[in-house]
Parts: C-alpha cells; structure tokens; sequence
C-alpha cells in the first residue's frame, strides 16, 4: 500500500509496458534496456534487468496469457525539496488483460505538441491523454502530435510510419524510441523490406500509400485518415508489417 501512494501522489518515475505471452516477450532485451537508462536519467541508478524479469515472471503466474504487464520505476524516498542523492529505485508490476483492438482502422488528427524528455517513457501522461480527449470530441479517435512548422514526431502513445509503395518512413523527431518500432525496423531488414528516418511534415502526407501506428502491446495498426487525408486499406502494408514482426521472435522471461 505505501508503495502505491508513492506512485500515486508522487509524479516522478518511468515505466514500460510488455506484452506478455506463454513463451515470452517480443524485445523483452529492448524493454529491460529501456527502464536501466531511464532510471539512470531519472534516478541517477540503474535498474538491474535480472530483477525485473523475476518479478515480471511472478506477476503474470495464475493470470491468462497474454497478458498487457507494466513495469513502473519509482523510487521511496523522492520529494519535491528532495530529488537528489535518491535511493536505488525499486519496481512495481502491473498485470492487466490484454485488450481487443480496434475494429476498424484509427482517424487521427494532428495537434501541436512536443513531450517533455520524449526519449524518456516517464509518468508524465497527463497531457498526452488531455490531447487524445480533445481529439476525441472532435470526432476522431487519437492524436498525433507536430510541431509548429508541421512537422511529425509521434502520436500520443505509439509511433508513427508511413508507407510509399517500396519503403517505411519514420519520421526524423524527437519521440519515444520505442520498442515495436526499433523490432519492426529489425524485422523489416530481415525480409528484405527497406526503411530509413526522414523528415515527414503534414504537407507530405497525401504522397504516402499507407499510414500506421506502433505499439508494443498493440502491435503496427493501419491508420484510416491523418485529418483530411486517408489512405486506403492496404492489404500488401498490412502483409508485410505481420511478416517484420513474425520475423523477430519472443524472447523467455527467464533465460
């Protein structure tokens, strides 16, 4: 219980969500990478990936697979007059139902706005969901975020890529690395399938053939339309995505 206080009135950690399968993690490598250097930005302590696997592995025993696992990063001692010289963080792991996707592809908007430290999967979320909810009572279903000269950088909690016929683009911004994108971008090279980072501006988007978000427990998702431009269903996009992620597998929680 005091643990949960801490995370709940106390704003200041990071986490990573996993989904969990009865033979693994797909990155689970890049997942325990992740939380060691945000812990090292936000706690100045790294996190050993050892532990995390053993309390990930005890967490989902009795619960259905797969199962959508948080692993959030706190630390007891931090305070708003106190955050230096903070103790080694410990985890919290939460095991969640996976949750059935959307049935039909996403119409997203655009909105300007920039994560604070994007590179860090921090706690700070309220804005990303302020920004989804204003999306949603204008009609659409998320939000992807641009800066002011109409640049793209990510959406409120995935990546975003895009799709010319030959190759994925990735926008070239400042976002969350994150995970189902860096193992699509390894399994795309594995089948053969280029992809690079550019520059990608809303004025871009009506050259694409495709559009799609990643997560890691949601996997690459066809988006439907970017404000007032839509792509259609993209069967060959949808082919290749599978295939790029079949062709990196889950990784044991305990090796």
């Amino acid at each position: 219980m005091e643990d949960l206080e801490t995370i709940a009135f106390v704003n200041y950690g990071h986490f990573t969500s996993m989904a969990v399968y009865p033979d693994g993690v797909r990155g689970l490598e890049l997942h325990l990478e992740r939380l060691d250097r945000d812990a090292r930005i936000v706690f100045g302590h790294g996190i050993d990936g050892g532990m995390v696997r053993e309390r990930v592995h005890a967490a989902v025993q009795g619960h259905e697979l797969p199962a959508n696992v948080r692993v959030t990063v706190f630390t007891r001692n931090v305070s708003a007059d106190r955050l230096v010289g903070l103790d080694q963080p410990d985890v919290m792991v939460k095991v969640r139902p996976m949750r059935v996707g959307q049935p039909t592809p996403p119409r997203v908007r655009s909105s300007v706005f920039g994560r604070y430290l994007p590179e860090v999967k921090h706690v700070g979320t309220f804005s990303l969901f302020h920004e989804v909810r204003l999306a949603q009572q204008a009609g659409y279903d998320d939000v992807l975020f641009v800066d002011e000269d109409g640049r793209v950088s990510e959406g409120s909690v995935w990546n975003v890529g895009f799709h010319d016929g030959e190759r994925i683009i990735w926008p070239d911004a400042p976002a969350l690395p994150g995970v189902e994108m860096t193992l699509l971008r390894r399994g795309l090279r594995a089948i053969g399938v280029p992809d690079e980072r550019r520059e990608v501006r809303l004025s871009d988007l009506g050259a694409f053939r495709g559009a799609f978000r990643s997560n890691a427990i949601g996997g690459p998702t066809p988006l439907a339309s970017i404000d007032d431009v839509t792509f259609a269903p993209d069967p060959d996009l949808a082919g290749l995505l599978a295939r790029a992620r079949q062709a990196v597998p889950r990784e044991p929680l305990l090796p």
